[in-house]
Parts: structure tokens; sequence; C-alpha cells
């Protein structure tokens, strides 16, 4: 009996060894869930960063639009009054004035003479009309030619047909008055109108030269902040001065499309498409050099050792590929199998997971440590002079 319990007792006791070996291998497997590289307060000073980056652009921009608006030759546009011929208009407009105010009064007079005579036409004809009706109805019940009503009404009609020759008499002096007061307004503006155009021309003139003075002076100021801007950012973004390397990008931006781009010159357009055009191809051979440089790279990368292609990958690039399940190196998609990552890519092979060289224990190539016993893993130098230590590995 007491071996038969002793037995027991043994399987009972590696029935639970074997378990909790299996519950731990378990939980130390990597899994499906995504691994954040960031510890969170870094998360947090690096959203304070972003807003100090912003803020910095901001009060930038600010200070930069005054700066801009105060610069001189952009104060005061020129106006047309400047350039008209004031020794030659003056006297037209003198000598135009009476004559236009004559017009204006014949204006109105013929004017009301012509309501006049409409009035007076529309009148006459309601009245011939209810005559015509009046004799009509007389004629049937009286032969009478000589009716005292029937002769008013005539005289009153011819008093009428008068008054209609009058008025077509005054309304036909007021036009010819008006005829010839126009012609003798024409000439002199004419003259006026010479003048104004001459003005207008010279003023267009002055207008493109002051918008070109403009747009240099703008230049003058936009031009180095933008190329300053992009030396920093291409020298300094991977320093601890970020935030206000790409504040300082974003304040050169702004300035050079708002505050320059839209005071091109038109000339028809032509500038400004022409310089859009300009951007566009500058921008797109930017763009294919920057991928063939991005393809050569990679080449390069898949081109080395296993172990030089761990180590040129950062640690906190590699945990984020891996959480959105693309390749560290070859950014491609991975297949999980099981919700599992695979141990090599399938695209360029590059080493996903391995085993430790003492627990044997299974995890991710790219962990600066064992997480099962500690062990430094091979790529580990790099990693641990980022973290400021090593791990104990007892």
């Amino acid at each position: 009996m007491a071996d038969a319990a002793a037995a027991l007792s043994g399987c009972r006791s590696l029935t639970t060894i074997d378990r909790t070996s299996r519950m731990q291998g378990c939980a130390l497997r990597p899994s499906s869930l995504m691994l954040s590289p960031s510890r969170g307060p870094e998360r947090l000073i690096r959203m304070g960063q972003w807003l100090i980056a912003l803020l910095f652009a901001y009060f930038l921009i600010q200070v930069g639009s005054s700066l801009i608006a105060d610069l001189p030759l952009l104060a005061k546009a020129p106006q047309l009054e400047q350039f008209v011929d004031r020794s030659r208009l003056q006297p037209l407009l003198a000598e135009l004035k009476p004559l236009t105010q004559a017009r204006d009064d014949l204006q109105g007079r013929l004017e009301g003479v012509r309501q006049k005579e409409v009035e007076a036409r529309e009148a006459y004809a309601t009245d011939k009309a209810s005559f015509d009706n009046w004799r009509s109805a007389r004629s049937a019940t009286e032969q009478s030619g000589q009716n005292p009503e029937v002769i008013a009404r005539v005289r009153q009609l011819d008093t009428q047909l008068d008054q209609q020759g009058r008025l077509s008499s005054e309304r036909q002096g007021l036009e010819r008055q008006l005829g010839d007061l126009q012609g003798r307004i024409a000439a002199p503006q004419r003259q006026v109108v010479q003048l104004q155009a001459e003005a207008q021309a010279r003023w267009e003139k002055a207008r493109r030269g002051a918008e070109g003075r403009a747009f240099a002076v703008r230049l003058l100021f936009v031009g180095p902040l933008l190329a300053l801007a992009i030396w920093q950012f291409r020298r300094f973004r991977g320093t601890d001065q970020w935030p206000f390397v790409w504040g300082f990008l974003l304040f050169g931006l702004f300035a050079f499309f708002f505050e320059l781009v839209p005071y091109l010159p038109s000339f028809g357009a032509y500038i400004r498409y022409g310089v859009g055009a300009l951007l566009t191809f500058l921008g797109g051979r930017a763009l294919i050099g920057w991928l063939n440089a991005y393809l050569l790279r990679k080449q390069a990368e898949q081109a080395a050792p296993q172990l030089e292609r761990q180590r040129q990958i950062r640690y906190e690039s590699a945990l984020q590929a891996l959480g959105r399940n693309q390749c560290p190196s070859c950014e491609r998609s991975l297949t999980r199998s099981e919700g599992q990552l695979p141990n090599f890519c399938m695209h360029c092979g590059l080493q996903i997971q391995h085993d430790c060289a003492r627990c044997n224990h299974h995890h991710l190539s790219f962990f600066p440590y064992c997480p099962s016993c500690g062990l430094v893993t091979p790529k580990a130098g790099r990693a641990s002079e980022l973290d400021g230590g090593t791990a104990n590995p007892t």
C-alpha cells in the first residue's frame, strides 16, 4: 500500500509539473497580441513633443505673417488716380460740367413733355371713342346736325388735337437742342476717355512692377527661410531637438505656399502654371529617386547576413511591424499559423523567431533578452545600449 501511494503521488507530481511547464510555455510563446515598444510616459512625452512642434510652428507663422505685412514695398499699392494727367483733365471736366448739367435738364424736360404727350393722346382717344358712341346713339333718335352739345364736343376734341400738336412741337424742339448739346459734349468727353485710358495703361504697368517688387521681397525673405528649414530637417531631424526642427519646417512650408505662391505675378497665368508644373516635376523626380533608393536599400539588406540584418532593424520598428503582421525587413505581410508568427519571413528569409540557446524557449528573435531565462540574445548589443543596462542571466 505504501508503494502504491508513493507511486500515485509521483504521478500527480509529474502531471502537475508537466501541466505547469505547458502553461508556462504557452504564456511565454508569442501570441497574436500587438506588442507596444514604447513605455507609457514615452507616449505621453512624444505627444507633448508633437504639440510643442505645432505650437512652435504656429507662433513662428504669426510672427512671420506680421513681419511680411510690414516689409517695405508691400504696404501701399499704386492707385489709378495717381496716373491721371490732372493738368489736361481739369479743364476738360470744367468744360463738361455745365454742358452735362444742361443736358440733364433738357433730358428731364423732354421726359416730362413726352409723358404729357402720351397722356394727351390717351385722353383724346378716350374722348373720341365716347363721342363716337354718343353720336351714334343720338343719330338713331334725333337727326340734328346743329345740336349745341355736338358742337361743344367737337370743339373739345379739336382742342385736344391742338394740345397734342403743341406738345409734339415742343418735344421735337427739345430733341434738337439735346442733339446739339450731345454734339458739344462728345469732343471733350472723348478726350477725357482717352486720358483715362492712358492713365489705366500706366497704372497697369505700375501695378505689375509693384507686384514684381513685392514678390521679390517676399522671395528674399521666404526663399532662404525655406532652404534653411529643409537643411535643418535633413540634418537634425534625428536628434533630440526634432520638435523644433519639425516646427520650423512647417513654418517654412506655410510661408512658401501661403505667403509666396499666391503672390506670383500672373502674366496670363503662365508663371503660376509653369511653377506648378516645375514643382510637380521636381516632386515626381524626388519620389522616383526615393523609391529607387528604397528598393536598392532593401536589396542590400536582404543580401546581408542574418545577424547583421537583425541588428540593422530598430527594436521599436520591429515590434511595430510585427504587430501589423509585417516583416520588419521587406515590410510585406506575414501569414500566421494558428495565431503564431512564422519562424522566417516567406518573402525575404529574415528570421522572425528562434529558440533560446539556454532554455530552448521559442520567442521573437528581436527580443534583446529571453523572456524565459533572461539570456542575452545575439543581437542584444544594440538593444542593451538603448535600454542602458544588461540582463541578469541567472
